[in-house]
């Protein structure tokens, strides 16, 4: 069975990555739609799963301390949205032992690029597992 929600998320964490790196420092607003694809929401004014699941996404960032926000547009758009000094360092690699030469950024950057959702499942694999290093 495949987990196309896990493909999702890796998705949408890359592009998250991607377009908050291309602002650092500045404080941006991400829609959610632009992130997840269009949505049109039904008739009682709910979003798809897809799309709910694209703003869970932002949400986990937040929590887990890769991005901040200062407000929430509806359930639209992340206001005053900004990597942290810890998601700026893994996506720059500031973190890794390799003396900077690896920046985990150019291969999100490459797999969005190319439009491979296993490339891009590898390189965000691999930023949460050098978080998870750092913190033990």
């Amino acid at each position: 069975m495949l987990d196309i929600h896990i493909t999702e998320f890796y998705n949408d964490v890359g592009r998250i990555f991607s377009k908050l790196y291309g602002t650092f420092p500045r404080q941006v607003t991400l829609w959610v739609e632009d992130i997840s694809g269009s949505d049109t929401p039904d008739e009682y004014g709910l979003h798809s799963e897809r799309y709910q699941a694209c703003y869970a996404t932002f949400l986990w960032l937040a929590d887990e301390g890769y991005i901040r926000f200062g407000d929430v547009e509806k359930q639209d758009a992340f206001n005053h949205c900004c990597l942290t000094q810890q998601g700026y360092s893994l996506l720059a690699g500031i973190v890794f032992d390799e003396g900077g030469h690896y920046r985990p950024i150019e291969h999100i950057r490459t797999a969005l690029k190319d439009k491979s959702s296993s490339a891009l499942e590898s390189a965000v694999t691999d930023i949460i597992h050098q978080a998870i290093k750092k913190r033990h």
